[in-house]
């Protein structure tokens, strides 16, 4: 009943899912419980919690057991399966402490959302497992890069047995392990002006995960020509930005007047960058993105500096 692992570059997001009836769920759930230990009644449980403020009652729950009993009975992916379910007032066990800060309609607004992560590296890898974590349905990862010994000390997805590995491919693989319901889309290639806006398509958000400037401004061009939202970021040594523009102002080129040299740029790839400056820097760029998916009247962001040597989070309005 279990429905296998399919090959990275068979996955293919299915689009908006659809609703499932309750009552074909409910007759599935029947039936998984027939099915296997941990499924059906047992995997379905009610908890009940004091009443709060704007909210009563309890939440039911269901297991990922179950919900993939379900997605194979119904012949659905599993995030179509939790769509429905969280239609009505079920969540998955794997959001259960989602619950009270995030409302059912903003999980399904989440599961059905496609984020474009350009960088896999360590910025990337901490935003990518963030947006896995918290229930975001779809990610498109590019990054031509392979892990060096040097990304060690910083990037999420890098380890001793992934060394020599494609990022874009490796961070999949560790995404496919943390969240086996999302639809991945990884492409193994070096981003140009050529195909980035292919790239571009189909996606909610666009995330600057890049340690290239010219790059980064070519990102946020084409974002604000397709009309995708763009979430800036940005670190070195123990601090960096963040900022997010859905209003497709140019802020880069703004922020980063003057440019780098060519000589600059080369030198800045070999500067120190600690652990904590991608981790918390990548917080700051999955909070404005939720701000950008999760509220539609959310216009451009502050620029955020986060130095974590201090540690102190600055805010800059421009």
């Amino acid at each position: 009943m279990f429905r296998g692992v399919p090959a990275l570059d068979s996955v293919q997001d299915t689009g908006a899912p659809r609703r499932v009836p309750a009552r074909r769920l409910a007759g599935l759930m029947g039936r998984a419980a027939c099915a296997a230990p941990g499924c059906g009644r047992y995997a379905l449980r009610r908890r009940h919690r004091p009443p709060a403020a704007g909210r009563r009652g309890g939440c039911s729950y269901v297991t990922g057991t179950a919900i993939r009993q379900l997605a194979a009975g119904a012949v659905l992916p599993e995030r179509e399966v939790m769509v429905a379910l969280l239609q009505d007032g079920i969540w998955p066990e794997r959001f259960r402490r989602n619950y009270g800060v995030f409302s059912a309609d903003a999980m399904v607004r989440l599961l059905q959302t496609r984020v474009f992560v350009l960088g896999c590296g360590g910025l990337g890898g901490h935003v990518a497992s963030l947006l896995a974590r918290l229930g975001v349905g779809g990610l498109r990862l590019c990054d031509s890069d392979i892990f060096e010994e040097s990304n060690l000390n910083r990037q999420y997805f890098c380890t001793e047995s992934t060394l020599g590995q494609p990022k874009a491919v490796a961070t999949a693989r560790g995404l496919r392990d943390m969240a086996g319901y999302l639809a991945l889309d990884v492409r193994h290639v070096e981003a140009d002006e050529k195909n980035l806006p292919d790239m571009l398509q189909d996606v909610d958000v666009a995330l600057d995960c890049l340690d290239d400037l010219a790059l980064k401004m070519l990102l946020e061009e084409r974002s604000a020509a397709a009309g995708v939202p763009f979430v800036h970021g940005s670190v070195l040594r123990a601090e960096g930005f963040a900022r997010a523009a859905r209003s497709g102002r140019l802020h880069l080129r703004e922020l980063y007047a003057s440019g780098l040299t060519s000589e600059e740029a080369g030198s800045a790839r070999h500067e120190g960058v600690i652990a904590t400056a991608p981790a918390g820097v990548a917080c700051l760029m999955v909070s404005l993105c939720l701000r950008l998916l999760l509220r539609p009247d959310a216009g451009d962001s502050a620029l955020f500096h986060a130095d974590l040597s201090v540690p102190e989070l600055e805010r800059f309005e421009f």
